[in-house]
């Protein structure tokens, strides 16, 4: 709002005339003018106020700072805005902030990312040496009673010493500039710890009445350890676990130097902000060291495990290698030695062995060579062309399975000749005559140790019959009611006889002979005879003409008187035994076969 204006003192009064008003403002504007010209430009100004770029510009700066100075409230309006502006950046030129941050970032990464491989190979390490020793065995068994994980107890029981925690504290006013902690360890109120750090070597240094350049090195709490390196700005603090040497004192000295060093002017302007100590971070971590136990010198027992499994690994397959060789080997000579086959080469395909060569009909089927050997079609495979074999195994089983003779018949095997042994039938005996010589290996067929059992049937009932008499009276050629069984098993025996000289082709001739006493004369005697054999055959004839009877032919004979039996001892008569019929059988080969 522009300010009252204030009465001139030129104005023109009611006595002043209008040639003298004119006159005085000529000469204020002569005199005046400048002044006035100004007037109206910063009464413009007033009235219309407007604040400019070029004015801001000139006092911002300062402003900043000294606002700065007086709290954080400008800090905190400005992190949005600097927050927004940061990430549009980012956006618009990527490549101009990455090569900004990338001499910061690059080390820093690379350390950080050292130092973790470093630690975690190291962990690795002490975990594995131990992880199937007997001590090993020991701890695994603590941690599951404890309910720790292994490699916390393996570093409980290997550690020497470990820097847990680092403390980087202004000295002046005890705030804590920055703080580092070893990798598994929880940081807790690190800047109440620091507090009391500062606390503490004020109270030791009052309570023994010390100077002021005299501090406390170290402290002790149970199994930690700090120890303090003091600065001519800041103070380095380290929490240590176990019994760290002097050498690590001489890490923190040369940790705090290098701090020093860098950061002189920051420390000594210090007014609260530790933003500016971030980048303590690389050396401080660099006091983060740990040693641990060596392990005795000598093999690990799992060394000698996996040794030992690779030496039973190495002998099951030396052993199994062996064995495959073996069966192989045993496969090829049984193949060479199987009669019937014969192996000319063995190809590999793929994982597939062929055997070429040539197989006799009668040969083994070679599949159940290999079942007998445990390989199977996937593995070994034949491929053989058909031949006829004439070694005398071969030629065995042909004779044998082209003759197939009786079980009673034992065939076997001499040069070129088959030998026959035991017993058969005529019509066998005939067809392996014949046969046999055509049996391709055989040349000479042997039958001498062959029995016919149809001529020894033959015989058989040819002797019977010939052992068989029937008796008559004197004087009688009739036969009595009592003999007709006996006519009828004469003629059962004649028609075996019958049956069994067809199948050998003969004509038996059977000779039904009448017999007399020596009684009475000699024609009535040669009379009687043949009325008694012509009786005989007749009976036998009929008996017969029940079967027909076509190779045995009757013929009946009057023989006459016979002999007469000595006197029997018991009684001293003579019996007669000329008064009979008896049979004679006369075999001649079938002139028509």
């Amino acid at each position: 709002m522009a300010p009252p204006s204030r009465p001139s003192l030129l104005q023109s009064s009611p006595e002043v005339s209008p040639e003298d008003s004119k006159g005085f403002s000529y000469l204020r504007r002569l005199l005046l003018a400048p002044e006035q010209t100004e007037l109206e430009r910063l009464k413009g100004r007033l009235e219309h106020f407007a604040l400019q770029p070029q004015d801001v510009s000139r006092v911002l700066p300062d402003a900043i700072r000294l606002r700065a100075q007086q709290d954080t409230r400008l800090l905190a309006a400005m992190i949005p805005v600097t927050q927004e502006a940061l990430s549009l950046s980012i956006k618009q030129s990527p490549q101009l902030i990455s090569d900004s941050i990338a001499p910061i970032l690059g080390p820093a990464i690379r350390k950080a990312i050292a130092r973790a491989m470093r630690d975690m190979v190291h962990s690795l390490n002490q975990t594995l040496e131990y992880s199937m020793s007997w001590k090993g065995l020991q701890w695994r068994w603590e941690a599951f009673r404890t309910g720790r994980s292994f490699a916390e107890v393996v570093l409980l029981h290997t550690l020497r010493f470990r820097v847990e925690q680092v403390f980087l504290i202004h000295k002046k006013t005890g705030l804590l500039l920055n703080h580092v902690v070893a990798e598994g360890i929880s940081g807790q109120g690190e800047d109440v710890i620091s507090g009391m750090l500062t606390a503490i070597q004020d109270f030791v240094r009052d309570s023994f009445g010390q100077k002021q350049d005299d501090a406390l090195e170290s402290l002790r709490i149970g199994d930690l350890t700090v120890w303090i390196e003091q600065g001519s700005g800041a103070i380095l603090a380290g929490v240590i676990r176990g019994a760290p040497p002097m050498e690590l004192r001489e890490v923190f000295q040369e940790t705090l130097e290098t701090i020093h060093a860098q950061f002189s002017e920051l420390l000594q302007a210090f007014k609260g902000d530790v933003s500016a100590f971030q980048e303590t971070r690389l050396p401080l971590e660099d006091c983060l060291q740990a040693q641990f136990e060596k392990k005795s010198q000598g093999f690990p027992l799992v060394f000698w495990i996996l040794l030992g499994l690779l030496l039973l690994g190495l002998g099951v397959w030396v052993f199994q290698a062996h064995s495959d060789q073996q069966r192989w080997a045993k496969l090829l000579e049984r193949v060479g030695q199987e009669p019937g086959l014969v192996v000319t080469s063995v190809q590999e395909q793929g994982s597939k062995s062929i055997f070429y060569g040539l197989r006799d009909p009668l040969a083994i089927n070679p599949e159940q060579i290999l079942s007998e050997f445990g390989y199977s079609g996937q593995q070994v495979a034949f491929r053989l062309k058909p031949f006829m074999d004439l070694t005398s195994e071969i030629v065995h089983k042909r004779a044998m399975s082209q003759l197939r003779p009786p079980g009673s018949v034992v065939v076997s095997w001499e040069d070129t000749t088959l030998v026959l042994a035991g017993e058969a039938s005529h019509s066998w005996i005939q067809q392996t005559q014949l046969l046999g010589p055509l049996v391709p290996g055989v040349t000479h067929i042997q039958t001498g140790q062959l029995v016919d059992t149809d001529m020894k049937q033959f015989e058989t009932l040819k002797t019977q019959l010939e052992g068989k008499t029937l008796g008559f009276g004197v004087g009688e050629f009739n036969l009595s009611q009592g003999q007709q069984s006996s006519i009828q098993g004469i003629a059962e025996t004649i028609r075996d006889m019958d049956r069994l000289a067809l199948v050998l082709h003969l004509k038996p001739r059977i000779h039904i002979q009448g017999f007399t006493s020596p009684d009475g004369g000699k024609e009535v005697n040669l009379f009687l005879s043949l009325q008694r054999a012509k009786t005989v055959a007749k009976t036998v004839m009929n008996e017969l003409s029940k079967d027909s009877v076509r190779a045995i032919s009757l013929h009946a004979e009057g023989i006459g008187p016979a002999f007469v039996d000595e006197v029997m001892p018991s009684t001293g008569i003579g019996a007669s035994r000329g008064r009979q019929v008896g049979f004679r059988v006369v075999v001649a080969p079938d002139e028509g076969t």
